[in-house]
């Protein structure tokens, strides 16, 4: 990595979130990581997978709402990971039930609130986050990249593999050398100063600790690089901000379904300075699932890459963006570089030539090998 040993460096020497972590002298360190949600009083704000799959918690929600949670598809309620459920809350699982915001959802929510966070509430919490030490056997390559594939939430199946795949032959064939791990105890500050890029593929669900958290928000900070494909910015809820507000800066709120779920669309070249888009026709057509966001980031700053025409294809009225309509998008975030594609639920799409070419483009320009306008 470019001034690796700068970066090593700062990074290590930065106080680690987990070593200010103060842990209830009743539990077991050894039991339990520094998972965000781990403390936080039960509520219909929660995961819904972090009450529903709780006994005390789920008997709250089975007497105010009989019946609802055994009605729900097994997909949705899946006890292993990955499960869908940690992507909703419970507010939103109840809300897809039909169940309507009343004094009873009121009542429920108080009861909710009143029932105490055991040792073992917190424990079945931090179980789907990784604890372990990872270490790399890393290559003599120039450049180094982290391919990073946890998922709890939603699995895009063979999109992942073959992403991951396509991902390791493009970079290997521009002389990189390549890692990759579903493992979120990857994310240390040694670990990352060796990466010139962590590429998240179809990453789904919270997937790192606190500490973990911490040290890829240092490494951004000090010249790391990052892409994220699809799934990476299509959970429908976050519980770390700066993942959704900065890294990726806007909020999936949904794409079409039913017989539009996949459909062909146009996409609109829009920005060349950082050279993401260069060999990319100004507009061209793809089949995919087409993501809609809260919020345009072109109203952060961040440079447009790539916009879908919406007169192209049907998104549904509440999925309107307009004109104003990322799919491909780049920032700076302190000396790093963030680059983010909402292309990438069909498998076939990582075979497509121009979404090849913006997947090469993307890694140089991450990794800091080309127009680097994030000095």
């Amino acid at each position: 990595m470019k001034n690796n040993n700068l970066l090593k460096a700062m990074m290590v020497a930065s106080v680690s979130l987990s070593a200010l972590f103060t842990t209830h002298s009743t539990l077991a360190a050894e039991a339990l990581t520094d998972c965000s949600l781990r403390d936080v009083p039960f509520s219909s704000s929660l995961p819904a997978y972090d009450v529903v799959m709780r006994p005390k918690a789920k008997a709250i929600v089975d007497q105010y709402y009989p019946g609802v949670l055994a009605a729900m598809p097994a997909w949705i309620l899946n006890e292993s990971m990955p499960s869908f459920s940690t992507l909703i809350t419970l507010d939103q699982l109840l809300e897809r039930a039909g169940v309507k915001d009343d004094d009873n959802a009121a009542a429920m929510r108080k009861a909710l609130a009143e029932l105490p966070v055991t040792r073992e509430d917190k424990i079945a919490r931090c179980a789907r986050f990784d604890a372990e030490p990872v270490s790399f056997e890393l290559g003599d390559e120039p450049i180094q990249v982290l391919i990073y594939q946890k998922i709890n939430g939603y699995d895009h199946g063979d999109s992942v593999t073959t992403a991951t795949a396509n991902l390791t032959k493009l970079a290997k064939e521009m002389g990189y050398g390549v890692s990759v791990s579903a493992k979120g105890s990857a994310f240390t500050s040694e670990n990352l100063a060796d990466f010139d890029l962590v590429i998240w593929n179809n990453v789904s669900g919270d997937t790192l600790t606190v500490s973990q958290r911490e040290a890829f928000e240092d490494y951004m900070n000090n010249g790391g690089g990052f892409l994220g494909i699809h799934a990476s910015g299509g959970d429908s809820v976050y519980f770390w901000d700066w993942y959704r507000d900065v890294l990726i800066g806007a909020q999936f709120i949904g794409h079409p379904l039913g017989d539009n779920w996949f459909q062909d669309a146009s996409l609109d070249v829009t920005h060349h300075d950082t050279g993401v888009a260069d060999g990319i026709p100004s507009r061209w057509v793809l089949n995919d699932e087409w993501y809609s966001f809260s919020d345009s980031v072109s109203a952060k700053g961040y440079d447009i890459v790539m916009s879908i025409d919406e007169s192209t294809y049907t998104p549904g009225k509440e999925l309107e963006m307009g004109k104003d309509h990322p799919l491909v998008w780049t920032h700076c975030i302190g000396a790093g570089r963030a680059m983010y594609s909402a292309i990438g639920h069909r498998k076939e799409v990582y075979n497509a030539e121009h979404n090849i070419t913006l997947l090469k483009n993307g890694m140089k320009w991450a990794s800091g090998q080309g127009n680097d306008t994030c000095q």
